[in-house]
């Protein structure tokens, strides 16, 4: 008898050491920067944790949110997050160009959908009225950043309008509603949320000006990217499956950035009916794109002459 109880308590060791730990034990916790939680670039992040997608490859995404893309490209270069998933390509660029060893490894948003918008009741009816007065983007070397340069460039108006950093879209907004700034960027979806209640007017968009763009890309170290290949690889085929879901599950993905945001679900279906078709991209960003964001980058000053796509770029891991 009591050879068999030693038997079977033998027996169940084995068994309990051949059971795989639950599936939580084996997660990878991944630290993501992205640009402020408002911005619709974090959709496809969202949508990837809240579906389970990240941890079915294995991964714990943990985001941290900056205010505006050259932040974003920071947090990586500083080693305070392990990836950048929504990284201005320009704020990449110029990181680069000043010799940080850092790659865009895929796209992100594909196209440029920014605006700056004005008090509903102010005096300004188009860019031409903001001589002289002040106008907000994100942080330095941000998509933000370069676009506002370049636009007033095209208007002939790099030197009458004074250019403030000014953070994420609710403190640009915050800052044009106390009268810090007079027009400050915002993005879908919340902008839908303040032009909706009749707080705020459109003034200037974006792609009316600039056409070849990536918005957002994803981007990492070459240290990180060389050292864990694998958890890189899987990253991108979550994220792929998410937009993926974003595409083919339009009442759930709504439902997930309403919650994600605590904004009214009719301002998200405004934003989602708006989505441009293909703007998450799961692919590497083309290159006419990344040129524009460089010339972007040279224009405003961040960067003093074009860099080798191919040695800022490594798309080995796309899915």
């Amino acid at each position: 008898m009591k050879k068999c109880w030693i038997f079977l308590t033998a027996l169940v060791g084995l068994l309990t050491l051949s059971v795989p730990p639950p599936a939580s034990a084996q997660l990878r916790t991944v630290k993501i920067a992205l640009t402020s939680q408002e911005n619709m670039d974090n959709l496809p992040y969202f949508v990837g944790m809240k579906a389970g997608f990240f941890k079915e490859v294995g991964i714990n995404l943990e985001p941290s949110y900056f205010r505006g893309g050259g932040d974003v490209v920071r947090g990586v270069t500083t080693s305070a997050t392990d990836l950048a998933g929504s990284a201005a390509p320009s704020a990449v660029f110029i990181a680069a160009s000043k010799g940080e060893k850092i790659k865009v490894i895929s796209s992100n948003v594909g196209q440029l959908l920014i605006v700056w918008v004005v008090k509903a009741n102010s005096p300004y009816k188009s860019i031409k009225d903001l001589k002289g007065k002040k106008v907000g983007f994100s942080s330095p070397g941000s998509v933000t950043h370069t676009t506002i340069q370049a636009i007033l460039k095209t208007e002939g108006m790099e030197k009458d309008v004074e250019i403030v950093r000014a953070g994420t879209p609710g403190e640009n907004w915050t800052a044009v509603s106390n009268g810090v700034i007079d027009a400050g960027w915002h993005v879908s979806p919340a902008v839908y949320n303040l032009v909706s209640k009749g707080e705020a007017r459109i003034l200037i968009t974006a792609s009316n000006y600039i056409k070849d763009y990536t918005q957002s890309s994803v981007a990492a170290m070459e240290e990180v990217i060389e050292k864990n290949p694998d958890m890189i690889r899987n990253l991108l085929k979550a994220r792929a499956k998410a937009i993926k879901f974003i595409s083919e599950n339009p009442d759930k993905t709504m439902s997930i950035w309403a919650e994600e945001l605590k904004l009214p679900i009719e301002i998200i279906r405004l934003a989602y009916k708006d989505l441009p078709k293909g703007v998450y991209e799961t692919a590497s960003p083309k290159p006419e794109s990344l040129l524009g964001a460089m010339r972007e980058a040279i224009g405003a000053g961040g960067m003093k002459e074009p860099l080798d796509l191919k040695k800022v770029t490594d798309f080995r891991f796309l899915p």
